[in-house]
């Protein structure tokens, strides 16, 4: 029989890999903490200890869970993508403006925060099945077999949302993205202002997953799922850990992101 403790340390070591698949597939910090928190909330103790691998039982739980929570369509279209965030011409950003308000630190930071929050909106331009193919062989690593086996798909199924999600990702991004081409109209610092007055990013809630390195020092990447993989993943707070694990006791009282300390 597994103890609390051996279950509370199982769950916690594969949280940081599920919550950032989660983030990936919502495109949003709240949503990703909620996601992972109803995949391991009572979680079945038998089956997960039981897999051969534990936390890959965990990671398809939380797959298919938020598959079938978000539906079969797209959370946005790319043309909504470029009327929210590619409407109006570049804009110099302008440090007295909020959430800047003539703190220069924050530029770096939520410029990281734009990538990220830019690259995660494109895969919401995908139904989540496509997405999620996507996410699990070119993000993950899992190979066609397993992801379909992870997924509970058959795997000429599952080769076919990956073309799909690759076909898209590719001719989206390639003409427009300057992390792909340095000549493509489309770079952060230009977008950022407007990007902040449309609330399409905001300050993170801490810095503990922002890099050091400028966001764009790396060289270019023609290849969509390499500069994916570049991102940093998304972290919890040590607190949003703690709840999540509280979660998989069985813990009812367990605090909603937004009540927990930041």
């Amino acid at each position: 029989m597994t103890s609390p403790t051996d279950l509370a340390s199982l769950v916690r070591a594969a949280i940081p890999r599920l919550y950032a698949f989660a983030y990936v597939m919502c495109g949003a910090r709240e949503g990703a903490f909620v996601h992972v928190r109803e995949a391991i909330r009572n979680v079945d103790v038998e089956a997960l200890t039981g897999a051969a691998r534990p936390a890959d039982w965990l990671l398809g739980r939380l797959a298919r869970g938020i598959e079938d929570a978000l539906g079969r369509k797209a959370d946005h279209s790319f043309v909504i993508l470029d009327n929210l965030l590619r409407s109006d011409e570049t804009q110099p950003i302008d440090p007295g403006k909020s959430p800047i308000d003539g703190d220069l630190s924050r530029v770096p930071v939520l410029l990281w925060e734009l990538k990220r929050t830019c690259l995660a909106s494109v895969l919401g331009a995908l139904p989540p099945g496509v997405r999620v193919s996507f996410v699990v062989t070119d993000l993950l690593g899992f190979p066609p077999a397993a992801a379909a086996e992870l997924l509970g798909i058959k795997e000429s199924a599952f080769r076919v949302r990956l073309t799909r999600a690759r076909r898209r990702l590719e001719d989206y991004l390639a003409p427009r993205c300057g992390h792909i081409d340095r000549h493509n109209p489309c770079y952060c610092e230009g977008r950022l202002t407007l990007a902040l007055e449309t609330d399409f990013v905001k300050l993170p809630p801490h810095t503990a997953d922002i890099p050091a390195a400028a966001y764009n020092d790396e060289p270019e990447h023609r290849d969509i799922a390499e500069l994916y993989r570049t991102l940093p993943p998304v972290q919890l707070t040590p607190e949003e850990t703690d709840a999540l694990v509280a979660a998989a006791l069985g813990d009812e009282a367990v605090a909603a992101p937004e009540e927990l300390p930041k």
